[in-house]
């Protein structure tokens, strides 16, 4: 969204931007209501996810209570992955699919000369008598040097930058006395097409020069004083070659930063040298631990190389992560099996379980479809996509089964328990919460070592990742965090969570799933509530 301002500023358009993120009580209507009081609005664009359905809605449905005659322009992968369902069910005029920069210039341009639509390219509408229009794909943008640095002022950036720290995404942040995060994209789409992915900005993968992204990371820098920068890229880099020019460029600056990496690209050589270049943080992708289930998934990748992967990079001093997503369709008992038992033989590594999400418009999303598991795509949009049994799996079986993985997260047991030396509670708070110093040691490299934590949620144990081997363990929420734990909240949370998980192995929880989880979530006290600050992810 930074970039399409940016881009229609540069086109001579006067834009403002509202970041919901930064409103003090969350009410989408006021906010809304004092945006438009403030100045005169033509146009409302927004957009996101397909997961972030209801979110995006509420607010385009807001804009027209508020301001009637106002233009609504919806964008992102919640448009591009199925134009005309967003287009039914979202209450906007227009959709714009795929990259945005010039589709939105053109659209606006169109609009205000009340000239013919059908001539620019990827935009979406319905027209009065409720005929689908879709005016054909825009080619991808070539030159991605072409486009402007993407505007950081308008949305609140400064408030924004320090806010991951306590986050729960990347728990040595808080080791840090002073965050000031930003995220770059130095490229766009993935060479790559793995089956449970979908690629909303093209198929063809594109770099930003090392000139054009170092011009963004000087401005972030030297106006702002960033020190640590996640490249959100879908592949930070094609090559080693790439990675090595990259290093000798960022090296000077002396700042941290973050990327996500292919398994099959790992050699230490390279690591040792990108890590001595700043690199702090690496995401990997590892999907499964069995071969033909990798191989199903079209990620050209095997367990011995995620195996090395893994191992390489704790031997160069890096802390990474990685997900397992069971429920590919060649999944069966026992490749779930390989996968669940490598995940708790190595409780080491900061590896994530779960199940695969079939979402618009990923290859298994279109499986689903063309096999009925999904009957409707805006039922299953609507209900907030739930899981969906794409294996040979019973229902039972493989609902069963993420009850017992929900279960497994909760209670960190794919953690291994650390010794919690000491806590003390301080008169710092964050959010309401009060901070405690823990002292603890690491069951794998018996480093002794100090985090300043407050109690995040109400999980039984708080994951630590050691900051001297980089290596996942658990001390109790009980005694970390004495003096604001409570047993029933505890309890409680667990209790609905794995409830959450429990009432979609009936056929009637999984198609009214998402009614179920707002009839559950107001019975919680009013005080369950996101604060200022916090950072919710779907």
């Amino acid at each position: 969204m930074a970039h399409i301002y940016a881009h229609l500023k540069k086109e001579g358009f006067s834009v403002t931007c509202l970041n919901l993120c930064h409103e003090p009580n969350g009410n989408v209507r006021e906010s809304l209501e004092r945006a438009f009081a403030k100045r005169r609005l033509d146009v409302v664009c927004s957009g996101g996810m397909s997961v972030s359905w209801k979110r995006v809605e509420e607010v385009f449905a807001t804009a027209k209570a508020v301001s009637p005659g106002v233009t609504t322009v919806a964008g992102g992968p919640i448009v591009t992955a199925d134009p005309e369902t967003a287009l039914r069910h979202l209450t906007v005029d227009y959709g714009v699919a795929g990259e945005g920069e010039h589709t939105i210039v053109e659209l606006l341009t169109t609009i205000q000369k009340n000239g013919p639509l059908e001539g620019v390219k990827g935009v979406a509408f319905l027209e009065p008598d409720g005929k689908f229009v879709f005016t054909g794909t825009r080619k991808e943008i070539g030159d991605l040097d072409s486009l402007s640095t993407p505007e950081y002022e308008a949305f609140g950036f400064r408030q924004w930058m320090g806010t991951l720290k306590y986050a729960g995404e990347n728990t040595l942040l808080e080791t840090w006395d002073e965050l000031r995060y930003a995220e770059v994209v130095g490229s766009r789409s993935c060479p790559f097409s793995c089956t449970f992915c979908y690629h909303p900005l093209g198929k063809i993968y594109r770099k930003r020069s090392l000139d054009h992204v170092f011009k963004e990371v000087d401005y972030l820098v030297n106006v702002f004083g960033v020190n640590a920068i996640q490249f959100t890229d879908e592949l930070f880099s094609a090559t080693n070659k790439q990675m090595l020019d990259f290093a000798e460029r960022i090296r000077p600056y002396k700042i941290k930063w973050m990327c996500q990496f292919r398994v099959s690209r790992i050699q230490r050589d390279v690591l040792e040298k990108l890590v001595e270049a700043g690199l702090f943080y690496a995401g990997m992708g590892i999907e499964s631990m069995n071969d033909a289930v990798l191989k199903s998934m079209k990620k050209k990748t095997t367990r011995a190389e995620i195996v090395f992967a893994l191992d390489t990079a704790r031997k160069a001093g890096l802390f990474f992560s990685g997900n397992i997503i069971l429920g590919d369709p060649a999944d069966t008992i026992e490749t779930m099996n390989d996968s669940i038992k490598w995940w708790r033989d190595n409780p080491q590594f900061h590896v994530s379980m779960g199940l695969i999400l079939a979402v618009p418009d990923a290859p298994v999303y279109r499986f689903a479809l063309k096999e009925g598991l999904i009957k409707d795509a805006w039922e299953h949009a609507s209900n907030g996509f739930p899981l969906v049994n794409l294996t040979k799996l019973s229902n039972r079986e493989y609902y069963n089964l993420a009850l017992k993985i929900q279960y497994w997260n909760l209670m960190l047991t794919r953690a291994t328990p650390g010794t919690l030396i000491g806590s003390k509670k301080l008169d710092e708070r964050y959010n309401g919460k009060s901070f405690y110093q823990l002292e603890m040691r690491c069951p794998f490299c018996a480093c002794e070592q100090k985090y300043k934590k407050f109690k995040a949620n109400d999980n039984p144990n708080v994951l630590i990742i050691c900051v001297k081997c980089f290596a996942s363990f658990k001390i109790p929420q009980k005694t970390a965090f004495y003096d604001d734990y409570s047993a029933f909240r505890t309890y409680r949370h667990v209790f609905s969570s794995l409830r959450k998980r429990y009432i979609q192995r009936f056929k009637f929880g999984r198609t009214n799933f998402a009614g179920l989880k707002k009839f559950f979530k107001s019975l919680l006290p009013s005080g369950k509530r996101r604060t200022q600050g916090e950072r919710v992810f779907p």
